[in-house]
């Protein structure tokens, strides 16, 4: 799995090229770990390649949800599929942070 970040002032955005099992889930935290947090406000996480996301994956988003909620940041998911939505949804992750279908 490959993530594309980009940056703009007090946001970064990642883009996913594959679903999130347990090795795209260390590469995720990797890539958020280099991110420098202090100036770090929003996290838009791009899932429109994203067809499956595990259990060490979901682990991240709340690990990620605790960090930049510690800071006063927030997270939103866009471009899920209704199969990652309805995970999400069912694991309440909507009341950490904003997910949008595709």
């Amino acid at each position: 799995m490959e993530i594309t970040v980009s940056k703009k002032k007090e946001s970064v955005h990642f883009a996913f090229s594959d679903g999130i099992d347990e090795l795209g889930a260390e590469i995720l935290n990797k890539r958020f770990r280099e991110l420098e947090k202090r100036s770090l406000r929003k996290l838009v996480l791009d899932f429109k390649k994203v067809d499956y996301i595990g259990s060490s994956g979901i682990g991240q988003l709340i690990l990620f949800y605790q960090l930049m909620a510690a800071s006063g940041g927030r997270i939103r998911i866009e471009n899920a599929s209704k199969d990652i939505y309805d995970i999400l949804m069912d694991l309440d992750i909507d009341k950490l942070m904003s997910i949008s279908r595709t």
